[in-house]
């Protein structure tokens, strides 16, 4: 029997993802499979143009040639053949992108489920006047506009944490190989760039907060101007609730701005 009163922790969430590491383990390889797949299409082109506009034949070229006949060894070739399979890179990144998607959204789905089927399972153990308490609309604010802030913060952190990882030590690796010291030079610029987004994500946090509040006060107004519209117009202070209402929404707006540019602003400077 499930414990009621233990915390909904990063633990337990966690643990709710780790049940899936089947799917964890498919949908990681179709992420590394699809930028592996996405890396070599901006090069083809720049290898393309020198390798046969400027007469500097390569790996492109050598490569062609081992396929087709003598007789067919023409600029034309090279080029019909690099744009095939440019576009077949192409198609198979869209089809791996999606396909990761979908694996990456159903865990993610299935784990918000799993929390929204807690909370409901705990409604049972509330006392009514707890419930009056805290009102409808901050109890329907935790089912829906929390847990989908959960769902989308694990939807990102799974889909990109591998992948984000692997990059990181492909370009680490490839900048060591170029010019070592300026591969220091910026890997020592990284902890000062992690602390300010560690700094600019704890405000982003406070601001998140502050729009949940703001969604938890409107739905809580406009609940009860709904549940008792009848007693409101039959006693003419329709405009009284409406005025209310759009006062709240107007919380709403200013909140969820705040908190979309300076995310926006934060999620930019971490890169």
């Amino acid at each position: 029997m499930t414990d009621f009163h233990q915390r909904l922790t990063w633990r337990y969430i966690l643990g709710l993802g780790l049940a899936h590491r089947r799917e964890l383990i498919v949908a990681h390889l179709i992420a590394v499979a699809a930028a592996l797949v996405s890396v070599p299409v901006p090069l083809l082109m720049p290898l393309l143009v020198d390798e046969v506009l400027l007469g500097h034949p390569g790996f492109i070229v050598h490569s062609i040639n081992t396929l087709f006949p003598a007789s067919w060894h023409t600029p034309v070739l090279y080029i019909v053949v690099t744009l095939v399979f440019t576009l077949f890179l192409r198609l198979s990144f869209m089809l791996l992108s999606v396909w990761q998607s979908r694996e990456f959204t159903l865990i993610a789905k299935d784990i918000s489920y799993q929390l929204r089927s807690r909370l409901l399972a705990h409604l049972q153990t509330v006392s009514m006047a707890e419930y009056e308490t805290l009102g409808s609309g901050a109890v329907s604010s935790y089912l829906v506009t929390d847990v989908n802030v959960i769902d989308d913060f694990v939807a990102v952190s799974l889909s990109r944490f591998v992948v984000a990882v692997l990059t990181l030590v492909g370009v680490t690796a490839v900048l060591l190989w170029m010019n070592w010291k300026l591969a220091l030079l910026i890997l020592l610029m990284n902890p000062f760039v992690i602390y300010l987004s560690v700094r600019m994500g704890k405000k982003v946090k406070v601001l998140k907060s502050r729009e949940n509040s703001a969604f938890e006060v409107f739905q809580q107004a406009l609940t009860e101007t709904l549940d008792a519209v009848q007693q409101i117009r039959a006693s003419n202070r329709e405009r009284y609730f409406l005025d209310r209402l759009d006062q709240t929404a107007r919380q709403v707006k200013i909140h969820a701005s705040a908190f979309a540019w300076k995310s926006d602003a934060a999620n930019r400077l971490s890169f």
